[in-house]
């Protein structure tokens, strides 16, 4: 186009973001900075950008202006939305970090969050399989990768992300012990195998050929790079739909190792620690479970009550 037809042109320059979205950019900066994976800074992107799209809505634009009655708003439209109640409670939770650092940069006085009471949570357990669901999986799969990853899943409990992140060098098949390097918050821990997952495990590594220890423990079959967190989700989702299971996605099968290892009676601190909880506030609604199990037991087998 020839200069002088560039005069007439209207420039609009690009609107500068509200000074709530510059302290997002700086929150999540700071999440980064602590080492928090990837998942983790995306999750809580992923929960605050929506509040921030909804004070913006209410005229919002600034930290300071922030009021716990807004907070109760957004919460409560979350419900009328009909989000489940633990994704009420997830999105309080990271409003509640949010505001928190705003409290710690000095950007507020005090968050607004001390005044809202957190969403109530209702006491249930979500599902985990039942031994004929997992037998019905391994039936299903039709490649050695395939039955290793549900019973090497059920057998270390770990998360999604931390599951697609081994390296062949992590797990070591002689004991069993698996390096979880990129554990939630960045911290490591140990988690094991037993040798029924460890040996297909290997059928695995055998089909698969040589492996160097820093390669990706689990691949893609379509790309043949690293299998991903959403990847697996689709596996599963595959085999549940093929085998009839029904919620078969990775944390089921980590509850599952949760209840069957306390069923089996492992100590709930040594449970807590293999699964990377930083308390035991999960693991006691499964400790309560295994307790109403106890309790079925008795009465079907109590000594006073059937012997005399």
């Amino acid at each position: 186009m020839p200069h002088e037809q560039l005069t007439h042109l209207k420039i609009v320059p690009r609107s500068a973001p509200s000074l709530l979205r510059m302290t997002l950019d700086g929150f999540l900066t700071s999440r980064e900075a602590t080492r928090l994976s990837p998942v983790t800074v995306n999750w809580y992107r992923g929960m605050l950008q929506p509040f921030l799209a909804f004070l913006e809505k209410q005229g919002i634009t600034a930290p300071e202006a922030i009021a716990p009655s807004h907070i109760r708003a957004f919460l409560v439209s979350l419900q009328r939305q009909g989000v489940k109640d633990n994704t009420v409670h997830a999105y309080a939770r990271a409003v509640r970090a949010f505001l928190n650092f705003l409290v710690e940069e000095g950007i507020i006085p005090e968050s607004p969050m001390r005044k809202v009471k957190m969403p109530r949570l209702d006491r249930r357990i979500l599902p985990a399989f039942a031994p004929e669901d997992v037998k019905r999986l391994l039936a299903v799969c039709e490649a050695p990768r395939d039955t290793a990853i549900v019973l090497c899943l059920l057998d270390t409990g770990l998360r999604a992300a931390e599951f697609t992140a081994l390296n062949v060098g992590d797990v070591d098949l002689k004991t069993g012990a698996v390096q979880v390097r990129r554990g939630k918050g960045g911290k490591g821990r140990v988690a094991f195998l037993g040798a029924k997952a460890r040996k297909a495990l290997l059928r695995y590594l055998l089909a698969r050929g040589e492996a160097k220890p820093e390669e990706p423990l689990w691949l893609s079959e379509t790309t043949g790079a690293r299998l991903t967190a959403y990847g697996l989700r689709l596996l599963l989702r595959r085999l549940g739909k093929r085998a009839d299971v029904e919620h078969c996605h990775p944390h089921t099968f980590r509850r599952t190792f949760a209840l069957w290892s306390l069923r089996a009676g492992m100590n709930v601190y040594a449970l807590q620690q293999i699964m990377g909880h930083s308390d035991l506030t999960i693991l006691r609604r499964y400790l309560a479970l295994v307790e109403q199990d106890l309790a079925e037991a008795h009465k079907r087998h109590g000594a006073v009550d059937n012997m005399l």
